[in-house]
């Protein structure tokens, strides 16, 4: 053998040899934390935005339809007029409220003027307190009548605004009841609006898994993601499809009122994978390492096949290789 040779030999036996070490080294290792192992898996549930406002407006007075100045799936301003109704007796009665106030007035400086004369000629004797209290009788009453005008003023005032009927919030129109020309009685609905501005997002989920929303971080998920958070849990389970509602609140942007899609979250549990998920005595469970020891760990609800949740510590070693013949109480290294 020639001494290139031998040199060549030499350097297969050592990198063998290193070989031989480095996968004994890793195969040794036979346990890994629950948090290097640990699966979140993804949930999702069918989900739906809803507005807190569906509102029918109607009529608070009797008058006819003028105007409609909006359609069907306009988008409106708080404030802004949706339907006009005819006010001119309104504007009438308005008129004569003004002028009932200017009389009553009137009324009232004239006899508060022979109030002060009476009590006046009376100091002097001449006048007797018979006269004075008719005075006095006569200033109450016109300061009655002078509140009375101011009232049916208010009321002229109020009706007046009651002929144009304006959209209470942000929103879209979505029905147009009345039509131009009709007559409006006294609660007619006139139009329909939906609030786009106060929504809430409802969801139906596994009663099983509405502890886990408080902690997971939440997305709706429709033509684009919006994340959400959970508002108010624990509604009736609903007997025919097992599913319970909640209601989340969105965070920044908000989809149209009626927007189907999916709430969606990864459960916040530590899931350990299935090639870890043993049988033994009966039980599926997994095995720890604790104090140099195997320890079998019962999952109850493991199902073969499926990683399995695992409440125990992130730092928790969990026994991944070697399964196949290992007991409790073997050692470990």
């Amino acid at each position: 053998m020639t001494t290139a040779t031998r040199k060549l030999c030499l350097l297969f036996l050592t990198l063998g040899v290193g070989l031989t070490h480095n996968l004994y080294a890793a195969d040794s290792k036979r346990t890994l934390t629950l948090a290097q192992i640990a699966e979140h898996p993804a949930r999702q549930a069918p989900a739906t935005a809803v507005s807190l406002n569906h509102t029918t407006l109607s009529a608070q007075l009797q008058a006819t339809v003028t105007a409609i100045p909006v359609g069907v799936s306009q988008q409106v301003k708080q404030g802004e007029i949706l339907l006009q109704l005819d006010c001119t007796d309104f504007n009438l009665s308005l008129q004569l409220a003004k002028a009932g106030i200017t009389i009553t007035q009137a009324r009232l400086d004239l006899a508060k003027t022979q109030q002060n004369r009476a009590t006046q000629l009376m100091q002097k004797d001449l006048a007797s307190r018979e006269n004075v209290d008719t005075a006095n009788a006569e200033a109450i009453a016109r300061q009655a009548e002078l509140q009375q005008a101011e009232i049916n003023l208010q009321q002229a005032q109020l009706d007046v605004k009651r002929c144009q009927i304006k959209a209470p919030f942000d929103g879209i129109v979505t029905q147009r009841i009345a039509n131009v020309g009709q007559l409006a009685a006294v609660g007619t609905p006139l139009i329909t609006i939906v609030d786009t501005r106060q929504l809430e997002l409802s969801a139906l989920v596994n009663p099983r898994e509405v502890a886990q929303l408080s902690q997971a971080d939440l997305v709706f998920v429709a033509d684009q993601s919006y994340p959400v958070s959970l508002l108010r849990a624990g509604g009736i389970v609903n007997t025919e499809t097992r599913d319970q509602e909640i209601r989340l609140a969105f965070h920044g942007d908000t989809p149209p009122p009626g927007t189907a899609g999916k709430l969606v979250w990864t459960d916040p549990r530590s899931f350990v994978p299935s090639q870890y998920v043993v049988k033994r005595d009966g039980q599926w469970g997994v095995f720890i390492k604790q104090q140099g020891k195997a320890h079998f760990i019962a999952l109850p609800n493991a199902i073969p096949g499926r990683s399995a949740p695992l409440a125990m510590a992130e730092d928790t070693p969990i026994v991944v290789k070697g399964l196949g013949p290992l007991n409790s109480g073997e050692p470990l290294p």
